[in-house]
């Protein structure tokens, strides 16, 4: 859940969290296409006018997905269908080699 409050800027208990809905489920209704949707804006440039930028754009959608998809196997509600921290610990480092 951490991952998920940190690229998103929201927080479990925000407001339009209650009830059945969760943090969880709306970053998880919007992977992987509109993943950026969720994503804090601070995190995002949205200046697109380059190919170099679109280029680094599209790179770097790919990483958040793949954070992302981290959050998301992590805070699975049955702790039998999360990943294991070593293979979060190596996903990550593979996500840091490729920045």
């Amino acid at each position: 859940i951490l991952l998920l409050e940190v690229f998103t800027r929201k927080k479990p208990t925000d407001e339009q969290f209650d009830g059945d809905f969760s943090l969880r489920q709306w970053v998880a209704e919007a992977f992987p296409v509109a993943i950026l949707d969720v994503i804090d804006s601070h995190l995002l440039n949205k200046s697109n006018n380059t190919a170099t930028e679109r280029s680094a754009a599209t790179a770097r959608k790919e990483l958040l997905v793949m954070i992302m998809e981290i959050g998301l196997s992590c805070s699975r509600e049955s702790p039998n269908e999360r990943m294991e921290m070593k293979e979060v610990v190596a996903r990550l480092r593979r996500i840091r080699q490729k920045t």
